[in-house]
């Protein structure tokens, strides 16, 4: 039971690691040493665009809005307070940017109004206000929050817009969520990984401790088992010591000399 759940503890912190490595790695190659995010969208042509609090003051940096037409089209772009800004549009057509595609670096837009969109530039409402040929950049500040910018073509139409974020902490948080990602998934590999025997020849530790020998390999067909060191000898050895009944010990032999001199 104890196996089962370290197992799935460790394909949890593998799973997890991964995709903390894959995220931190996409998103420092996306934002560079810099730490720049850029987000880009091709709004409608013939349309103001209007760009709310909600994407411009949602971040600590600064935010840098640029416009771009094809040709020699003029670029107009001001900055206002919202309540301002939607006082002016009133309900002309126009492309509302609300929000940004982090996986695709988009800006998200919808269409609001149905009116004609009014003369802009004759407003004296505007905080900060800029226009040229083929580009023009705008610098929002964060210290002036909360500011909407209007952004319009005097003539032709807006080809490209996009918003311009600098912050170096998100490539170092992308760094290290990229560390710690490797770190979980050394942890769950190694919790998956199966662990080896003592000593590494397959025999249980019990074995290796004394407590059950291994058993051997078994013995080839027709071979004798028999240890000649256990066979018991059978035959009968003559003890020295022991006197033999049947052959009683030969009496000593008498010298010749002895028995004459008796008789005598």
């Amino acid at each position: 039971m104890v196996t089962i759940v370290t197992r799935a503890v460790g394909a949890l912190l593998a799973l997890v690691g991964l995709a903390l490595i894959v995220v931190g790695v996409w998103f420092a190659t996306q934002l560079g040493g810099s730490g720049t995010a850029q987000f880009t969208v091709h709004p409608q042509p013939g349309r103001p665009v209007l760009i709310t609090p909600d994407v411009l003051n949602r971040v600590d940096g600064d935010v840098t809005v640029t416009a771009t037409t094809a040709g020699d089209g003029r670029v107009w772009m001001a900055l206002a307070n919202p309540s301002d800004a939607t006082a002016v549009l009133k309900d002309a057509r126009r492309v509302e940017v609300t929000g940004v595609d982090v996986r695709d670096w988009a800006l998200l837009t919808t269409s609001r109004g149905g009116g004609e969109p009014p003369a802009l530039g004759t407003a004296d409402l505007w905080r900060q206000q800029d226009d040229g040929t083929g580009r023009v950049s705008l610098t929002v500040e964060q210290s002036q929050a909360p500011e909407s910018v209007v952004v319009a073509a005097d003539s032709g139409s807006i080809t490209t817009l996009t918003l311009t974020v600098t912050d170096k902490r998100w490539f170092v948080e992308a760094v290290v969520a990229a560390l710690v990602g490797l770190f979980l998934l050394a942890a769950g590999a190694v919790a998956l990984w199966p662990r080896r025997r003592r000593g590494g020849t397959g025999i249980p530790s019990t074995a290796l401790d004394g407590d059950t020998p291994a058993p051997g390999p078994a013995p080839a067909a027709g071979t004798d088992t028999t240890d000649p060191a256990a066979t018991t000898d059978t035959t009968d050895h003559p003890d020295p010591g022991a006197t033999d009944s049947a052959h009683p010990p030969a009496s000593p032999p008498v010298h010749r000399s002895d028995t004459e001199e008796v008789t005598r």
